[in-house]
């Protein structure tokens, strides 16, 4: 074999195209010695099956010979043509080199549902098997390869979380569904170690929340002092109603850009904000308050509607400074689920438009399976 080899080499070295096609013949050569070594194991099987080689004659022998049936197997060095014996009254056990209706090689199975987490298309997952495994595949095979996902997501949702997260931020971002994009609202736990935990997730119409938070409640999610959101109705909402008890904390980063937006980006503007961020690096909550009224009676004239806009609801930006100092910069803000959210979406986006919801849910969930890989999110005892 490797003379045979080397000679078809020779014939093809072409400076262009040489490397590639000498590889070409490596894969062909050691794909056809796997699918020899594959087919007699299957004869040995049979062998084993029937108790007497073919054409033997003995009295050990429990089966006759069938013939044989041609089937495909995708494995890591290419799609082997089998031939698998046939034995009269007694079925033949290949559970050794696969399983009964198995198409594919489980290694093939965990690269192909690896690249779909890490946010490769149904498309792009479909043509990577053609390329490195030499055998087609159809859209519904990728998608059912993704139903495992299902099976982690229910355990998921079932395990019990522990009193450990004083501070919870929920933040929501859009998917592309047919019949109409959906929101996805996501609930990070803060712990005191400085890490993160994902708690749970939901897909709806809006920023609904209430199935989420109660089904959080239920699995044990206590001792919360302090929820952080973005300013959303529906999210302080369903918070109002499931945990009533927590104080309410709006991200100042969202309330310093929603000034931005009323001030104008002008020189003028951006030093208004400036002084307004200071409120929030105060050295207590009192302090804070000062500062807030003079940066009021500063900018009052120049912006009176913005002015009395940041006024309003300022109070509801101070609650991180009930918690433990070392909490404040953690706890002021969501940039922590707001990051999580960035890098989903970057990852999602190949996807495109999900066909229903629960292919949306098993592609947001293979990312943070994802993501668990570099981050704390398993929540479980």
């Amino acid at each position: 074999m490797p003379h045979r080899t080397t000679q078809h080499a020779r014939s093809i070295a072409d400076p262009g195209d040489g490397q590639q096609a000498f590889w070409a013949l490596i894969d062909r050569d050691l794909r056809q010695v796997v699918e020899r070594w594959v087919n007699q194991a299957l004869q040995w099987l049979a062998e084993e099956a029937a108790g007497a080689a073919w054409h033997e004659r003995c009295p050990e022998r429990r089966a006759w010979r069938n013939g044989h049936r041609r089937r495909g197997l995708l494995t890591r060095y290419g799609r082997l043509d089998l031939s698998v014996p046939r034995l009269r009254g007694l079925p033949l056990e290949t559970s050794l080199v696969f399983d009964a209706w198995q198409r594919r090689q489980a290694d093939v199975d965990r690269a192909l549902l690896r690249a779909y987490v890490l946010g490769i298309s149904t498309r792009g997952t479909v043509e990577l098997a053609e390329q490195l495994f030499g055998g087609s595949l159809s859209h519904q095979a990728v998608s059912q390869l993704g139903r495992w996902l299902d099976e982690e997501l229910v355990r998921y949702r079932q395990r019990p979380i522990r009193p450990l997260y004083p501070v919870v931020q929920l933040d929501g971002m859009h998917l592309g569904v047919r019949g109409g994009d959906r929101v996805a609202v996501l609930a990070v736990g803060l712990r005191a170690d400085g890490g993160k935990d994902v708690l749970g997730f939901s897909l709806a119409t809006g920023e609904q929340c209430r199935e989420l938070l109660w089904d959080l409640r239920r699995r044990g999610l206590e001792g919360v002092e302090q929820f952080t959101t973005d300013g959303s109705g529906a999210i302080e909402s369903a918070l109002a109603e499931v945990y009533p008890e927590v104080a309410l904390q709006q991200c100042v980063t969202h309330r310093l850009r929603g000034l931005l937006e009323r001030v104008g980006r002008t020189p003028e503007g951006w030093a208004l904000v400036r002084e307004a961020a200071k409120i929030f690096r105060a050295s207590s909550r009192s302090t804070a308050q000062e500062v807030a009224l003079a940066w009021e009676r500063r900018w009052w004239r120049q912006a009176p509607e913005a002015v009395a806009w940041f006024m309003e609801g300022l109070s509801e930006s101070l609650m991180f400074y009930d918690l433990p100092e070392r909490w404040w910069r953690a706890a002021r803000t969501t940039n922590r689920v707001e990051r999580l959210i960035r890098t989903l979406r970057m990852r999602l986006r190949p996807m495109g438009t999900f066909y229903d919801v629960r292919a949306a849910e098993r592609a947001l969930f293979g990312q943070l399976l994802r993501w668990h890989l570099t981050e704390h999110i398993t929540h479980s005892p």
